[in-house]
């Protein structure tokens, strides 16, 4: 009987620790799966081991009761806090309107900038705010003031231009003012531009000049032929290029006489001018020159006779074709492009060849040019209306 409690009571122990056991590893399956248990005993703490972590069992116990603790927890709600006001968007500033309240400004560098950008947007309203700052008390915005009427064109204002070259103390004003009326092309100038021919200011003078050749006032060429005597050979340059502007003969004589002009600048533009004016009865003139030092003066010269019909530059032409100096060659190329002669067909085929683009192309117009003449010479039978064409010499043979 003793033997079967004993045994009982053992049975009961071992079943005990067995539980206890199987309760540990349910808390622990997470953390200790498939982990060896190292020692289990009924009579101290049982004790789960991993190479990490020791667990015993009222800690187990604890972390069940905190588990089952949290799962027992209702769920959390999340607020959500309402959308912030939208911001209204700030209106676009219209250009025009900004452009506008500069001129209003008292820095005048602000007032000069408002007129730049009213002239930028090429708004026709803008050119009522724009002549009023023609009276400006800044010298600079009454300047920009004249480019902006000059680039709006805007003819309405021609009266008080022609003040402004009159009666502003500014040269730089006056000179601005005499450039912007060419813009405007508006004949009701003239008297003001004449009149700033002899004004106190080389700059003014040579504007005046330029502007009324720009606006082919004819009416103007008494004093444009008067002007051709001013002292400053820059002033006589401006009125050669207004003549050749307007493209009248009438001073022509007044023209011819400086080609005697001890400046070569003055010299130059003569030729250059009386050849765009086609004055072949200057060629006694011209001829002499082909002779001069000056390389630029030779061609120009050339350039001029190959222009009137006369092949005298030709030897000079031909000769310079290949010259170090781009300008010059660039003369000479453009001069043998008007000699129908044969002898410049090589010399321009080679340089249709040169690797400066622009000498290659000027090349190749001339060539166009020659073979086109030559060939309306040949199917006429004669050489060109006018045309003094020089006689070939033929090369000696060698001696054996």
């Amino acid at each position: 009987m003793v033997k079967r409690l004993m045994i009982l009571s053992l049975f009961a122990v071992v079943l005990s620790a067995n539980l206890l056991i199987a309760q540990q590893k349910l808390v622990k399956a997470p953390l200790e799966t498939a982990k060896p248990v190292q020692t289990v005993s009924a009579s101290t703490p049982t004790v789960i081991s991993t190479p990490a972590v020791a667990i015993t069992s009222q800690t187990a116990t604890a972390a069940l009761v905190k588990s089952t603790a949290t799962v027992a927890q209702p769920p959390q709600t999340t607020v959500v806090a309402p959308p912030a006001p939208a911001v209204p968007a700030t209106p676009p500033v219209d250009p025009f309107v900004s452009a506008s309240g500069k001129l209003k400004e008292k820095d005048a560098m602000v007032r000069r900038q408002g007129i730049t950008e009213l002239t930028t947007l090429r708004n026709p309203k803008a050119i009522a705010l724009i002549i009023p700052m023609l009276k400006d008390t800044d010298p600079f915005v009454r300047m920009e003031a004249c480019n902006s009427i000059g680039s709006y064109h805007a003819r309405q204002a021609t009266a008080d231009m022609a003040k402004l070259l009159a009666e502003d103390k500014e040269s730089q004003v006056r000179q601005t003012a005499a450039i912007s009326l060419g813009y405007l092309n508006d004949k009701t100038a003239v008297p003001a531009l004449v009149k700033g021919l002899n004004d106190t200011v080389d700059g003014v003078r040579f504007a005046c000049a330029q502007t009324l050749g720009t606006i082919r006032a004819t009416e103007a060429i008494p004093a444009l032929t008067a002007a051709l005597k001013d002292k400053n050979p820059n002033m006589k340059r401006s009125v050669l290029n207004a003549f050749a502007t307007l493209g009248d003969n009438s001073a022509l004589p007044q023209i011819r006489e400086l080609l005697n002009d001890a400046d070569i600048a003055v010299k130059l533009d003569t030729i250059k001018v009386l050849a765009q004016l086609g004055d072949a009865q200057s060629i006694p003139a011209v001829k002499p020159l082909l002779e001069s030092k000056d390389k630029t003066t030779s061609i120009t010269a050339a350039n001029f006779l190959a222009k009137v019909n006369d092949n005298s530059g030709l030897t000079v032409a031909l000769s310079l074709a290949t010259d170090k100096d781009r300008a010059i060659r660039l003369s000479a190329l453009e001069t043998l492009g008007f000699i129908s002669d044969k002898r410049v067909l090589p010399v321009l085929e080679k340089a249709t060849k040169d690797t400066d683009s622009y000498i290659s192309q000027t090349a190749k117009m001339s060539l166009d040019r020659v073979k086109s003449k030559l060939a309306a010479e040949k199917s006429s039978g004669k050489p060109a209306e006018g045309k003094t064409t020089p006689v070939e010499t033929k090369q000696p043979k060698k001696a054996n």
